[in-house]
This record gives structure tokens, sequence and C-alpha cells, in this order.
């Protein structure tokens, strides 16, 4: 197939129409489909039944059918369980779930609206009384498919309004606009069905409006792929990455070697060489930190016997390695940093703090927890072992941590062998000392795997799981206090301000969470809480979550300008802190909203289950209401 006649195809199976009108073509391609005996699987026509009729007629008013109508009966309870889902949800959720099951449902519908032209026998899109956003019913000749009954050409999607308007709403920043509610995890739905395998301890961050996805593990194999999130439209990218092969023991430079072309790994047995090249070998449990126009791959855990094949002795002790991806040219490249290097390790932490990459904790090849604090200055290229003071955290992995007005380092929660902690440390990297500050609020329940960034003068941590469940919260701590107290110390305070269904996808360990600045958001993709993820979801903060250090900077500014100039110097410090207690975020309405959405995924499934179950029962009676 030609390159045209690809992105043709792609543009084809993209729907470029706005909602209800999108929902309109999905319910008729699904209904088209029944009558030409295209059907989809039972618990797949359950949700969707629910779903549509959540969308025309609101929450579930009719009595419950007679008991042994055992379809009817599945058909009620999964409408019921949708409560009071708002329909423009039950809409999106519809779609979404059609996408699912038929990618290129667009494509099918458009092939359909084709041959119907000269059938007078095929039902066209109609409005059905499907409200528009502002609740009243659209007219048959808001849809832009209806000129095509009188015989009108059927533009393509590339030439109608709204297909262009729908295409400027991919931004991340339109999406924040329109479709986000504050306080929620979203799926933004991507048009573009290309996205990376599921995946969790992997690897992400942020240069300029891309958001790099590197490595992981899925189902024990460990990954080393390079995926790319165009945050101005949302659409993925595998990028291609080339590295020199190493210089032989002994002699060389990486120089004068030529680069090659890598293929991503996929931790596959064949895979004999991994560590062959500068490449990353398929790693998990890595860092990856943004300097420049370059990502630091730092550290990971590697399948047995990587790095031997190029060492004298087979099982040597491997010590920290530093690779390089230039987000210019896509080329791995490996750093040799001087002084003293750390021992390799995975499920560690790596916070840049001003130029300076700060190590702690991890598990090393023999998945012992470690308690190490190494530094990397990135000015100098020199690894470092500083001296600190204090009470410094516990050894652990797969914990949370984060940095604070280019001063602090936050670590929160974490793993031993077989403990899980809630406890939260700050390291001052001005005088290296290790505390643990006192907070206020509903501390979080212990956790491990989680992940989180800072938004303004709020760390959110979300995901992450214990030994019995996943974390359902995602919770916010207020750092304000740390930019604004001088000796008299102040609580930091928690937060809940978010509650997720227990199988959603931000209930996952292994995670990743990236705050993006320009857009104050929060990005996740991907972890493990029973299946491997590969969903990326967008977090909008309440306005109430804004900087706050800057506001109380404020209010301390308007006190201390009704002080007399001979008390100001001594009163503005004391009078700019807010001794009282924040309030804790609460559950709004449009929470609840908003978690109907994860809620519904989930309960599709089980009713589908449910549903199978009681047919199987009945094989021997003729007359399904499905068939």
């Amino acid at each position: 197939m030609s390159l045209e006649a690809a992105l043709l195809k792609k543009s084809q199976s993209t729907c470029p129409l706005p909602y209800p009108d999108k929902f309109k073509a999905a319910v008729k391609l699904v209904k088209d489909r029944e009558a030409e005996g295209k059907s989809f699987k039972d618990e797949t026509r359950l949700a969707l039944f629910a779903l549509e009729r959540q969308a025309v007629a609101g929450s579930c008013k009719e009595p419950k059918p007679w008991g042994w109508n055992v379809v009817e009966s599945a058909k009620w309870q999964a409408w019921s369980q949708l409560q009071d889902m708002a329909p423009v949800e039950a809409m999106r959720l519809y779609v979404r779930l059609l996408e699912d099951e038929l990618p290129a449902w667009w494509h099918e519908h458009e092939e359909g609206l084709y041959s119907s032209s000269s059938s007078p026998h095929r039902e066209l899109p109609v409005s059905s009384g499907i409200p528009n956003g502002n609740g009243t019913p659209r007219s048959e000749t808001a849809s832009p498919r209806h000129a095509a009954a009188n015989g009108s050409p059927i533009p393509s999607p590339a030439a109608t309004p709204k297909a262009q308007h729908t295409q400027q709403a991919t931004s991340l920043q339109e999406t924040l606009r329109t479709v986000c509610v504050a306080g929620s995890w979203l799926d933004p739905m991507q048009p573009d069905a290309k996205h990376p395998p599921p995946r969790y301890e992997h690897a992400g961050n942020l240069v300029g409006h891309s958001l790099y996805i590197i490595g992981g593990n899925c189902g024990g194999r460990y990954l080393n792929d390079v995926w790319l999130l165009n945050l101005d439209t949302l659409t993925w990218q595998l990028v291609t990455t080339s590295a020199k092969p190493l210089p032989p023991i002994g002699g060389g430079r990486f120089d004068e070697i030529e680069p090659i072309v890598t293929e991503p790994l996929l931790g596959n047995s064949n895979d004999s060489k991994p560590g062959s090249t500068t490449a990353l070998p398929p790693s998990a449990g890595h860092i990856l930190v943004a300097w420049g126009s370059s990502l630091l791959c730092i550290g990971g855990h590697t399948k047995a016997g990587t790095y031997s094949h190029y060492r004298k002795v087979k099982d040597a002790k491997v010590f920290m390695v530093v690779r390089a991806l230039d987000t210019h040219t896509h080329q791995w490249s490996i750093i040799s940093p001087g002084g003293t290097v750390p021992p390799q390790r995975g499920g560690h932490s790596g916070t840049l703090v001003g130029s300076k990459v700060y190590l702690f904790g991890g598990e090393d090849a023999a998945r012992r927890p470690q308690g190490d604090l190494s530094v990397l200055d990135l000015a100098d290229m020199q690894w470092q072992s500083p001296e600190v003071t204090g009470t410094p955290p516990p050894a652990r992995s797969a914990h949370a941590a984060a940095a604070y007005q280019s001063r602090y380092m936050l670590v929160f929660g974490g793993g031993s062998i077989a403990n899980c902690f809630n406890d939260l440390y700050v390291l001052d990297t001005e005088t290296m000392h290790w505390s643990c500050p006192a907070t206020q609020g509903d501390p979080p329940a212990p956790r491990a795997g989680h992940a989180g960034d800072v938004v303004g003068d709020t760390w959110f941590i979300a995901g992450g799981g214990n030994n019995t469940s996943g974390c359902t919260d995602t919770v916010a701590l207020d750092l304000s206090p740390l930019a604004t107290s001088d000796e008299e110390e102040e609580p930091l305070t928690w937060s809940t301000v978010s509650q997720a269904a227990p199988r959603s996808a931000i209930v996952s360990e292994g995670l990743i969470v990236e705050a993006i600045p320009y857009a104050r958001c929060l990005l996740s993709f991907g972890g493990y809480n029973g299946r491997y993820q590969s969903t990326l979801q967008i977090f909008k903060p309440e306005a109430t979550q804004s900087n706050r250090a800057s506001q109380r900077q404020s209010a301390g500014e308007q006190q201390a300008s009704t002080a007399t100039e001979a008390q100001a110097g001594h009163e503005v410090s004391q009078q700019g802190r807010d001794p009282h207690k924040r309030p804790v975020a609460l559950d709004t309405p449009k929470d609840q909203y908003n978690r109907h959405l994860e809620a519904a995924r989930s309960r599709s499934g089980s009713l589908g289950h449910r549903l199978s179950a009681r047919r199987n029962q009945l094989t021997s009676r003729p007359g399904s209401a499905w068939s």
C-alpha cells in the first residue's frame, strides 16, 4: 500500500463529527450490523444497550422485568447500574467501547452511507431526540450527512468545517478546556488508535511539547522501545533510534564508530547480545531525566547477563550505567561520569534539583532494598557521595520523589521486602539535612509503586498499592510552607483530591505521572492493577490547588502594610503565615460525575460474565432475545 493510500485510509477511519453526531453515527452502525447479522459479543452488546438507553432516556426509571426473562433482566440491571451518569458521558463511553471493538467503525459507516444513497430502504442518521450540548433536540439539518439524502455529494472528512474543528480540538490545551473535569482523571480518547503496548515500571519525561515513554516490563518481558506523545495533537509515535557498537575491551572510542539503526527490543529469547551497542537494553525500573534536548536514562533492571559478554568476568559487579538519547537525532550514547560510581539498580528515584540529579533507594541486582544517596552533577559530569545530617529514610524502592523550589527533595512511601511505607522525608539540598516535616490532614495509606509530580506548590500523588489492594485515592501535599517558613516550622497539609474506581487504570502500580507545566495538568500512563495498562489519562487540578505560596505571600504583604514602619521588619514574616489548617478538598458533583466513566467500564465486564453464565444455564431454552 502506498503512503498516500495509507494516510487516506487512516483519515477515513477517524470520525470527524462532534458529539452528539458521533454518537448517533455509532448507534446507527451498531443497529445496521445487527440487522445484517454482524453482531458483537453478548457482553459488548449488553454494555452498548445500557449506554445507549442512558444517553437517550437518562437514568433507568422502568420497573424490573419478570424474573424468568433472563436477558431482559440483565439489560435492566446493566442500565440501572449506570445510575445518574450524564447522557454526554454515556455517549462518549458508547463510542469508546465501539472503537475498542471495531477500530475502523467510521470507515465502515462511511461505506454504508455511500451505498445507501442509491437505496431508499436504508435509513439515514436522524436526530432521534438526542439533545445537543445545551439540552435542546438537534434538527436533522445539523448533521453534515443529511445532505446525502437529497442526492448531494457527501464531503470528505477533511473538507467539512466540523472535521477541521475536531482536528484542532485534539490538542492537550483544547482537551483540558472542553473535555476534562477539574479534580478527576480522564482518558482523553485519542483519535489515533496507535499507542504503546501495555507496560509498567517504565520511565517517562517531558521535552518541549513531547512526552517520551521508554522501556518497562510486560508479563516478565523487559522492553526498550521509545514512544513519543505529541501533546499538540495527542498522537503517539514509535521512535526509531540508532546506536553505536561498543568498542572492544581495552581500546577504541565511541566517537570513532559509525552508528547503526536499532530495532525496539521486547526481551525475546533471540536477543543474544542486548548490551552490545550503546542502545538501551530491555530495562525496567530505570529513571529518565530531561537535560536540555537530551534524555538521560539512569540505571534499571535488565535480564541476567546483559553486560557480561563485554566484561572479562561473567558475573562482575555492574555499576550504574548512564545513557543519553538525543531527541533531535534519536541516537543513543553512553556517558561515563567521573567520581565514585554507585552500583546498578532499579526502582530508585532520580530527582533533578538545579543541575544535580539526586538518586535515592532502589533495589540491587539481588532485589535487596537500598537506602543510599548518590548525586550526579550534570555540570561537570561527576558522581558524588555527599555527607548528610539528620535521619535519612530507611532502605526502600518503588517510592515517589519530587523537587520543590530548586532546593528541596521530597520522598514519600515505597516498600522494602515485606512492608509498605507512608512516611514523608525532606532533603534540604543546600544544607544536605534530612528531616521528617510535620504534617496535618489525613495521611495517605501506605503504598508502593505510586507516582507523582509537582504543579505549582502542590505535590500530587496517584496510584500505588500495598499487600492487599490498590490505592484508589489521588492525594495532594501543600508544599507552600517550605517556601514561606523561616525558623518556625509550619506543617504541610495532606488532602484527598480525587477517588477512582478500584479497577480503573489510575489505580495501578508502576505507572508514571508527569506534570505539564505550561498546561498546569498531570499526565499518567501505564501501570499494572491485575492487567497491564496502556491508557493515557489527564488530571486537571482544581483552581484551589494553584500557587499557594504566592497567595500566602500576598496575604502577608497585606497584613504587613497595616503595621508601623518600625514593626514591619519584625512582623512581615510572622504575619505572612496562615496558622490555620487549610481545608481538605472534598468530592464535588463533578468528581462523582466523572467517576462514572471508570466505574461503568469495570461494570461492563462483570455484567457480561454474569449474562454469559445465565445464558449457559438456559441453553436448552429456544428463542434467545439476542438471536
